[in-house]
Parts: structure tokens; sequence; C-alpha cells
């Protein structure tokens, strides 16, 4: 397939990106100047330029959007003009863009931050977060609903939960989310699954690397995507999870 990733020359798209383009031509639209990366063809699109991104979009089969915001200056009002500017503006253009390009099908790199105890969340929840970021996420998928409804796009939202290259996450052992932090691995797995998915309306679905489902349910896109988290860590590493989790608790 011909995807178009929207925000790939950031973090999550480093990520996954390889991943993707092993079985797919992958173009990666990015407002970073003179981005070379060597498993895409790269051009300069910002979010905030809606006909820029339906002249990216022309010719694709599928759009994956992983545009982030700044990191800097977190909590700050510029920090959080760029979550908005990003999460809901810039998802909107991408939204209206695919349709007037003929593209129907789309995956959105969601947070499960969208939830304000996302520990205790479910995939039937209702969206609760207050915060800047998680509401601005959370705003989005409101705008992806509005979307597939108004353009009949096939919408895939994939509630992300702190996904990290595999070594990183491997040793990750001394932080009170690593029971469901989720390996680059499986979060690639994730998003070539949706990719596939071509099904009318949008639908938000949680990945993790919480494998035994202690904590979050990924029965949804397991279902839907016949995705499971395959990901395990050393035998040291999950005794030292599960006495810091203890510790924590």
């Amino acid at each position: 397939m011909k995807l178009l990733i929207i925000g790939g020359g950031g973090h999550l798209g480093r990520l996954v990106g390889p991943a993707l383009a092993e079985s797919h031509r992958v173009t990666v639209a990015d407002r970073i100047p003179d981005l070379r990366l060597e498993w895409a063809t790269t051009i300069e699109v910002d979010v905030l330029d809606q006909d820029a991104l339906t002249r990216a979009a022309e010719g694709m089969d599928a759009i994956v959007y992983m545009a982030m915001g700044t990191k800097e200056g977190w909590d700050s009002p510029a920090w959080a003009r760029s979550q908005f500017d990003v999460n809901v503006t810039g998802l909107y253009n991408a939204l209206q863009a695919a349709p007037r390009a003929g593209v129907r099908r789309v995956v959105i790199a969601g947070s499960l931050s969208v939830f304000d105890a996302f520990l205790s969340s479910t995939d039937d929840a209702t969206p609760d977060a207050v915060d800047a970021y998680g509401l601005s996420k959370r705003l989005g998928e409101d705008v992806a609903h509005a979307a597939a409804r108004e353009h009949g796009l096939h919408v895939t939202i994939l509630r992300l939960v702190l996904p990290m290259a595999d070594d990183v996450w491997q040793s990750s052992s001394e932080d009170k989310h690593a029971t469901v932090m989720t390996s680059a691995s499986d979060t690639a797995a994730a998003f070539g699954a949706a990719i596939l998915r071509d099904e009318p309306g949008c639908t938000a679905m949680t990945i993790t690397g919480d494998h035994e489902r202690r904590h979050l349910d990924w029965s949804r896109a397991e279902t839907l995507l016949d995705w499971r988290p395959l990901s395990r860590r050393p035998r040291a590493v999950v005794a030292s999870v599960e006495a810091f989790s203890r510790v924590e608790d």
C-alpha cells in the first residue's frame, strides 16, 4: 500500500515507521526541514496547511496521523497551544484532506491519556481528561468521529501507552507505569494491523504491553485487529517490575 505518515519524522514515527516500510511504500510528511529517512520518501508539510496535506495525500491508500506537539515548556501556554494545534486543528485538517484526495482509510496515533485515570479505563468508557495534552487528544477523537460520519471515512484510533524502543522497554523496571508500557515492535504491529482494517466509522482501542491484562484490557484490539502484545521482558526485569509496583502501590 501507499502510506502517508503525517508527523512520521518524530519519536513515534521513527519507532514504527521502518517496520511499516518493510511491507508498504511510505511517504513521511513532516514540518522538519530537510528531513532524511532511509526507509521513506519525505516531504515538508505543516499540519496547519490543509491544502498542502491534500496534495500530499493524493494517490495514497491510507493516512497514518502521528504528528505530535512540542515537548518543550511543559504546561506553559505555548506548550498547550502546540498540543491543540496538532491534536485538534492539525488532525481536523488531515481528516478533511483525506476525502478531498480520495483517501478513505485513516489510522490515528491516539493516547490512553484521554482518560484522567487511565489505569482504570476501558475502551467503552467516556474520555474525561482535563489536562491540556489529554484534553487535546480527547477532542481529537471527537474530530475523528465527526469526520468519519461526515465523509464516510474508515478511522481507527490506537490509544497508545508509552511506546518505546524495544531495548529500552526490555530494561525498564523502576517506573510506576512499567507494567503497561508498550514495546516499539508491538506498537508497530498494531499500526500494521490497523492499516489493513477497512471498516466504516471511527473506532478507538487500547494498545498496551500489559500482556496479562492486569491493569488494561486490549480485547477490542484483539477482536478487531487480531493484535496482542507479544514482547516479553527477561525474568529478572519482570521480578524487578513487580517489586517496584508493590512499593509504588
